[in-house]
């Protein structure tokens, strides 16, 4: 038999972001309340963000959105 795919659903929320001891807006992304990512906009850029330390940057939105979905996925 094989195996159903569970349909997970990943909410971005606003929300203010820790990069370098400042706050900035920016988005979350969260699968039920754990939250898996967040993503700033820098000088045109989308930036992913883990622990105050800038990750990658992106040209659009989707194209972070795919990175911070593929290394959760990756890792669990």
């Amino acid at each position: 038999m094989s195996k159903k795919d569970k349909k997970i659903t990943v909410e971005i929320v606003e929300s203010k972001i820790s990069l370098s001891n400042s706050e900035i807006d920016g988005f979350q992304l969260k699968i039920g309340r754990k939250v898996i990512g967040s993503i700033v906009e820098i000088d045109e850029k989308f930036a992913v963000v883990d622990n105050n330390d800038v990750l990658s940057f992106h040209k659009t939105m989707d194209l972070a959105v795919n990175n911070i979905i593929e290394n959760y996925n990756l890792n669990h």
